[in-house]
């Protein structure tokens, strides 16, 4: 059964109408990938009790986003108006908690050294200032509501110096050995012998993380195979650069593994339904001189729009 929206309750001053813009955007943005922003620009009418909206609002919201501006700081800081009322009914629910990881505060039309009021000081912040930044911000905004901000803690294994098991110092040695076939980053270059370490060479972190798995094939092309490591390998040989996201249903999803020649581009899905692309710049088989050789260059598809 699919979990319930997450419900969030945004917190602002009225600085201006093209701040009151911004705020309103940003709640509609939220709610565009199932998040239930409260927001008074439609969620208070005239005539409603707002005292009885900003308590409800923060009491049964999963977090509260706190957009603090200049005027908001002001406003929390000496308690007036509904940003002060806001502020008390938080210092009251951080008092009782003494947990304040329900507020994320949001850096927005703030020109003053210190960039939160008194009462969330010390509480880590997204600074939004940088419309440049936004999307790599908001990002990060939307991994933490969804609880996807931090990476699942592996477990600790042996001491490998403890085992005087033979087979143990193997495996040790191999997963060792393994840092050199991944890349971590979100895009870059990969170059390596597709004869070794099984043909695979991962790519991306956390839920982004693609296994990439590669045979021999004739000049100048060799074989992506899916062989189960990730979900879906499409391919369309029209595309020399990699394609909008948007675009990606024009490739060919229909087998497990694809030849792909030197300048073209694969597709992969991974178990996460996350998307990369593959583009093969360079194939050697095996000579005097070299072994053999696989480079690709790769983007994997973050962007939430």
């Amino acid at each position: 059964m699919e979990e319930g929206p997450k419900k969030v309750f945004i917190s602002y001053a009225w600085e201006n109408e093209e701040h009151k813009q911004w705020v309103r955007e940003l709640a509609t943005r939220l709610r565009k990938h199932r998040v239930d922003a409260i927001l008074d620009q439609w969620d208070a009418r005239i005539g409603d009790d707002l005292q009885l909206y900003m308590e409800h609002g923060l009491t049964d919201s999963h977090l509260i986003l706190c957009i603090c501006s200049d005027q908001y700081i002001a406003k929390a800081n000496s308690g007036i108006g509904g940003v002060g009322y806001e502020k008390r009914i938080l210092t009251d629910e951080m008092i009782n908690s003494t947990d304040k990881r329900f507020i994320i505060p949001i850096i927005r039309g703030c020109t003053q050294e210190k960039k939160v009021p008194f009462f969330l000081s010390g509480i880590r912040y997204l600074d939004f200032e940088d419309n440049d930044s936004y999307k790599a911000n908001y990002w990060e905004l939307l991994r933490r509501i969804y609880d996807k901000d931090m990476e699942e803690k592996p477990p600790l294994g042996s001491n490998p110096f403890d085992s005087s098991k033979l087979s143990e110092q193997i495996t040790t040695a191999l997963e060792i050995g393994k840092v050199e076939f991944q890349n971590t980053a979100f895009a870059g270059k990969v170059s390596f012998d597709y004869k070794t370490n099984n043909g695979s060479f991962l790519i991306g972190e956390g839920e982004f993380q693609f296994t990439t798995h590669w045979s021999e094939c004739g000049y100048n092309s060799i074989y992506c195979r899916s062989e189960n490591l990730v979900q879906r390998i499409g391919y369309n040989p029209s595309y020399q650069d990699f394609p909008p996201i948007n675009e990606i249903p024009s490739f060919n999803f229909s087998t497990w593994t694809w030849k792909v020649q030197v300048g073209e581009i694969a597709i992969l899905e991974n178990w996460n339904h996350k998307f990369a692309a593959v583009k093969v710049t360079r194939v050697i088989r095996k000579d005097e001189s070299i072994g053999h050789l696989l480079e690709f260059e790769y983007k994997i598809y973050t962007d939430i729009d």
